[in-house]
């Protein structure tokens, strides 16, 4: 823990001294960093360093005080724009890489901020009529892509000074998001809602002593993590505390689940993709397969006929799930990574953190996925200037990678919201393994993606017939989209 410590001093130091550097490329003072080393190897001062020097590539343009407008969602304000320094380490990061762009292009930094649902129609109407009231739209990814084909983007690869083999971009804009060298929607680390809104599973400790469950951290960095385990583990774990002789959230449990987007997220957990990119280019919608079936049947059997487990899929219910956490009702539960850094903050039962398990152990690695509430970018068609617009995105991009993303991840996270170093390491691992799949970005409601949730809603493992009746639909929406995509390229 003393490392750990050590390590938050030397970033919470390398931010501040970055505050007060006045270089335009945001390179500490190597000095100042040196005299907080106590206790930090020096491959962990090397990394943050290096994150620092990672060269963005952008000219020094002054831009004479245009505004930069951003288009987002209301609940992620505070991830766009910091209107004071309130001292909160990411709040004091978001701050000063807004000020560093501002600094730096001369811009002022702003954003409108509506409900999601509304975002969509406010970018139309902007764009019909020609209005470049807006450089950047950020909102919810579904509801992103449910517009594409109406022409409201440009596609990122013609935006001026957009570098997507820069680190703080999701290598998933070029792997997944990208098709006939186009990508409409991408992800870069100015998003921070993909971060926030990363899954993960948790697991209660003292639980997982007191019912003799083997060590969870040597299972899993074993790569024996598997939805048998999960199931073995848990299928035991019933305490009908209150004693009415039924199954509710007063009762203890050895899993729980919120049957809505964390369910879903077992497909990529287990390997699968709705789209899977090909060597040329084009995509396999080949989701509908042998191992698909096997994963409704497990997934069933662990909900519906493991004593141990508890779930519901009712929209309002993911605060109830949240509580039986945290008041020792549940042994292992699946969440956002924001949970580790907001409600688990105060919470005074050891915690650890760990990824949805794999399918078997022939899997290669462990995977999840981002609820499709984060933002995805869009750059507006009505856009005038995209020399202006790639600059500015580029930077803002940039500046949160060196800055953003260490105050939220390394510190909120790995220090406030985790009680141990595998901890730590499993971040690492689930961060750098995030999906985003084409299938479900551009699929709507209708995609596959959903087919988990909506079968373990109806207590039904019948992929076959469900396949038989909606698979036409998600098909021809797919045709929609990729035909968008080809119209676009050919002008």
């Amino acid at each position: 823990m003393k490392r750990i410590v050590a390590g938050v001093l030397l970033l919470s130091f390398l931010t501040a001294s970055i505050g007060c550097s006045e270089t335009s490329g945001g390179r500490a003072d190597d000095t100042k960093i040196a005299q907080s080393q106590d206790g930090v190897t020096e491959a962990e001062t090397d990394a943050l360093k290096a994150r620092m020097d990672v060269d963005d590539g952008l000219p020094n343009k002054d831009f004479g005080g245009r505004d930069y407008v951003i288009l987002g969602e209301d609940q992620f304000e505070s991830l766009y724009v910091i209107d004071e320094d309130t001292g909160d380490v990411l709040d004091s990061a978001i701050y000063e890489r807004n000020a560093v762009v501002v600094d730096r292009f001369n811009v002022n930094i702003k954003a409108e901020v509506h409900n999601e649902g509304q975002l969509t129609t406010l970018l139309r109407n902007a764009v019909m009529a020609g209005d470049d009231a807006y450089q950047l739209f950020a909102g919810h990814a579904i509801y992103n892509g449910w517009v594409v084909e109406s022409g409201v983007f440009l596609n990122w690869y013609d935006v001026d000074y957009i570098d997507f083999s820069k680190p703080w971009w999701s290598k998933s804009t070029v792997e997944d998001l990208t098709y006939n060298d186009i990508a409409f929607l991408a992800i870069g680390d100015f998003v921070l809602s993909a971060v926030t809104l990363t899954y993960a599973m948790y697991f209660n400790k003292q639980l997982v002593e007191d019912f003799g469950i083997p060590d969870i951290y040597t299972t899993v960095l074993g790569g024996e993590w598997t939805l048998d385990k999960l199931s073995e583990y848990t299928k035991n774990v019933y305490n009908d505390i209150n004693n009415n002789q039924k199954k509710d959230i007063d009762d203890l449990y050895g899993f729980g689940l919120w049957a809505r987007s964390p369910v879903n997220t077992f497909l990529w957990a287990f390997g699968e993709k709705v789209a899977v990119k090909q060597k040329d280019g084009s995509f396999d919608f080949s989701y509908f397969n042998e191992k698909v079936v096997s994963i409704y049947e497990k997934l069933y059997s662990l909900l519906w006929e493991n004593e141990g487990a508890f779930s519901n899929s009712r929209l309002d219910s993911q605060p109830e799930f949240r509580t039986m956490f945290t008041s020792n009702l549940l042994m292992f539960y699946t969440d956002y990574f924001e949970f580790a850094s907001t409600e688990l903050r105060s919470f005074e039962t050891d915690y650890g953190i760990i990824p949805y398990p794999k399918w078997d152990t022939k899997q290669e690695s462990y995977y999840t996925m981002v609820d499709g509430g984060h933002d995805t970018m869009g750059v507006p068609m009505s856009v005038t200037d995209t020399e202006f617009v790639g600059i500015v995105t580029e930077a803002l991009c940039a500046e949160s990678y060196k800055r953003a993303i260490p105050a939220y991840y390394d510190v909120a996270l790995k220090v406030k919201g985790t009680r141990d170093e595998t901890s730590i390491k499993i971040l690492d691992l689930l961060f750098e393994n995030r999906v985003f799949d084409f299938g479900y970005i551009y699929g709507q409601f209708d995609s596959p993606a959903f087919w988990v949730q909506y079968l373990m809603e109806q207590q039904s493992t019948d992929i076959a017939s469900y396949y038989e009746k909606n698979h036409k639909v998600f098909e021809k929406r797919m045709e929609i989209v990729l035909e968008y995509f080809e119209k676009y390229r050919d002008g």
